[in-house]
């Protein structure tokens, strides 16, 4: 993995998904990198603890089948469930490890304190602590912070709280669902954690009621077909999704959500009003809710959807936003999360700045395209914060690719653009967000969104994957690969949208995965089959 090229030091902070992505990659592209991680373990979220931190629970499963979870040269191994649970994900992680030979370039249970500038020398200064030595001071080139989307719990203040009697917490507390056995609960929020906790639940507690302001669009895993939700999403689909966001922005928007609609209707029904789901948030303010099991325990009354919590108003009873009184004797409030980057001090790019540009906040960091610094481009990035509709996985192996390849010093290495570029980037993006949040007066913006169009067509292109030069039917080379092989164009444009597209094709830049081929045509093949099966008469 290593080249004969010297390319500069990196550290790594953070060893989840998005951070062995990144030290993969750039080692792949011979640099000399360090992934730094708390915990004494890799995987992030993914592995279950019960220590007060954020984890899956061990009943959680991916919202993306495996065939479009994985990276792009590494793919679940056979024998893995259609949507991995937490275990398999989990494992998949230290198999990605030791496939590429991760290890020797990890400290684990090592805790970053502070993060220094020395402009001097250019040089980054982390000091460190490991379990059971001294501290040290590290000097770094380059620094990627790969600490991902989810870190601070965010937990709206409710009014009366002091007066409650019962258990108060964050869904990064909620470990065991035993622990609320008999208890009333209610469940605060609508995103896939809200579902997943409010289900879990489901023959444990006494009473489950699942507390939103605002609803959403319900999707299942598998379509009654058969079909896995995502294999319906194709390349082709979003190509003409983003098409229409270049001439009529509105349009593509409503072409998303009709999609995704009309898949929770042909799988769910009608929906009952008083849930009060519909009519949801665009796909623009909010991602839907992915679960096979919530519908039907609203239907049989298993779970109770109900408004938003307004206030407290005695030591078990809850005021609603609609001024119904609920008793429960216990909240777990499934609301998100925040990024956190203070330990970069003056360089935290969620720092609000006005001067000359309009102000921002945490849901749109002072980044290039979300990932490079406006102050250090050139030696500071973020992996794990450019989210568009596409799985994680696949948005953090692309991201660290581009990384890798603008801080390369190698003879015809791709680089940054110019100050003022990136600025104008910046400024365009803050603008696309204060649209979104103008078009009416409940709309958010999803936190890091950025374009999904145009971010994938500049990622793919600095990262070399040449999958929209060879796709793009505007490009004569698309044209000339159609001619050539009909069949393998079909399978990238209409079949599973794989992540091992984007190490198919020859380029000069990062690595191609000699076996994306044989894996993208088995992968399409093996879903046709198990399809086949499913319908065959018993």
């Amino acid at each position: 993995m290593e080249s004969r090229h010297q390319q500069p030091t990196v550290a790594v902070i953070g060893l989840g998904g998005q951070g062995l992505a990144t030290l993969k990659n750039l080692l792949e592209e011979g640099f000399r990198a360090t992934a730094f991680e708390r915990r004494d373990y890799v995987g992030g979220i993914w592995h279950h603890s019960g220590e007060n931190q954020l984890s899956a629970l061990q009943s959680t499963f991916v919202n993306v089948s495996r065939e479009r979870a994985c990276f792009t040269d590494f793919p679940f191994p056979h024998g893995t469930g259609s949507y991995p649970n937490s275990h398999e994900v989990d494992q998949y992680l230290n198999d990605y490890c030791s496939h590429f030979a991760l290890h020797p370039h990890m400290r684990l249970a090592t805790d970053v304190k502070s993060i220094q500038r020395d402009d001097g020398n250019n040089k980054w200064c982390l000091r460190i602590s490991t379990r059971g030595q001294l501290d040290e001071t590290l000097e770094f080139d380059k620094l990627v912070l790969a600490t991902g989307p989810h870190v601070i719990p965010k937990q709206p203040e409710l009014p009366g709280r002091s007066q409650f009697s019962g258990n108060v917490l964050h869904s990064i507390a909620y470990k065991d669902p035993g622990s609320f056995r008999n208890k009333r609960v209610m469940v605060v929020g609508m995103s896939n954690s809200a579902a997943d906790t409010a289900t879990s639940l489901v023959g444990i507690a006494a009473h489950i009621l699942l507390s939103h302001r605002r609803g959403s669009v319900v999707v299942p895993r598998y379509l009654k077909d058969g079909t896995s939700l995502d294999h319906n999403l194709t390349y082709r689909q979003f190509q003409i999704k983003d098409t229409l966001d270049t001439v009529a922005p509105s349009l593509a928007i409503k072409f998303l959500d009709a999609i995704t609609t009309r898949i929770s209707r042909q799988n769910f029904g009608e929906l009952d009003p008083a849930w009060n789901l519909h009519p949801p948030p665009s796909l623009l303010h909010q991602v839907p809710t992915v679960s096979d099991t919530l519908i039907p325990a609203l239907r049989n009354r298993s779970i109770i959807s109900t408004k938003a919590p307004s206030r407290v108003t005695g030591p078990k009873t809850i005021l609603l936003e609609d001024g119904t009184t609920v008793e429960v004797d216990a909240i777990i409030y499934c609301t998100g999360y925040e990024v956190d980057y203070s330990i970069l001090g003056p360089y935290d790019p969620t720092i609000i700045h006005t001067e000359g540009l309009k102000c921002h906040d945490k849901a749109t960091p002072r980044l290039y395209q979300n990932i490079f610094s406006l102050v250090y481009p050139e030696s500071l990035a973020f992996v794990g914060i450019a989210i568009t509709l596409s799985p994680a996985f696949l948005l953090s192996d692309l991201t660290s690719m581009a990384v890798a390849q603008l801080w390369s010093t190698k003879p015809g290495s791709p680089v940054l653009p110019p100050q003022t570029t990136m600025d104008s980037w910046y400024a365009d993006h803050l603008e696309w967000a204060r649209s979104i949040r103008l078009l009416s007066e409940h709309a958010k913006f999803a936190p890091m969104s950025v374009k999904n169009g145009p971010w994938f067509r500049w990622v793919q292109d600095v990262a070399g994957a040449e999958v929209e030069r060879n796709l793009n039917y505007a490009s004569l080379q698309a044209w000339k690969f159609w001619w050539n092989d009909r069949k393998l164009c079909a399978l990238l444009t209409d079949g599973i949208w794989s992540p091992h597209m984007y190490r198919l094709f020859d380029g000069d830049r990062r690595q191609k995965w000699t076996q994306a081929r044989a894996t993208i045509e088995r992968v399409n093949s093996d879903v046709q089959e198990r399809l086949r099966a499913r319908r065959l008469p018993q």
